[in-house]
């Protein structure tokens, strides 16, 4: 079996490259919230927004027929590699996350590392769910849009 060598878009690797400067920004600006002995507020709120955004991201841009229309198959994955991608990849972080709680956990507070990894997955993931369901929310009121862009073809 022969493999695929992947191909590399230079303008998906530009969108990708600005959406991820912006993101890592973002990143290093909610690292200067201060945080709360071995609780880091800057990483939990830079993470939980991320998971919000991306999966509203995903959502809005699989059940949006009027982003494709008006933006087409390119401004789609646009959207979605430099958004997603870049900018929700570079704003979280779970090698930072991973960290800090590692060194809680290796300076004696294995309680409250345990408890900031814990909280943070659980508000992930319901931070997803909430994402998921703006994105949905946001795609199905597009159909005016939709009708819109019918009549303007």
């Amino acid at each position: 079996m022969g493999h695929r060598i992947p191909q590399i878009h230079p303008d998906i690797l530009a969108v990708v490259f600005v959406g991820g400067a912006i993101g890592t920004a973002l990143r290093y600006a909610f690292a200067q919230i201060p945080s709360s002995g071995d609780f880091h507020t800057g990483t939990l709120a830079a993470n939980l927004l991320a998971c919000f955004c991306y999966a509203g991201l995903t959502t809005f841009l699989a059940g949006s027929t009027a982003f494709a229309a008006r933006f087409g198959a390119r401004g789609k994955e646009y959207a979605s590699r430099g958004l997603g991608m870049g900018l929700c990849g570079g704003l979280s972080t779970m090698s930072t996350l991973a960290l800090e709680c590692f060194t809680a956990i290796r300076s004696g507070d294995a309680g409250v590392g345990v408890l900031y990894l814990a909280v943070t997955f659980a508000l992930g993931i319901l931070c997803a769910v909430a994402g998921a369901w703006a994105g949905g929310r946001l795609a199905a009121s597009g159909a005016v849009a939709d009708d819109d862009v019918r009549k303007e073809a």
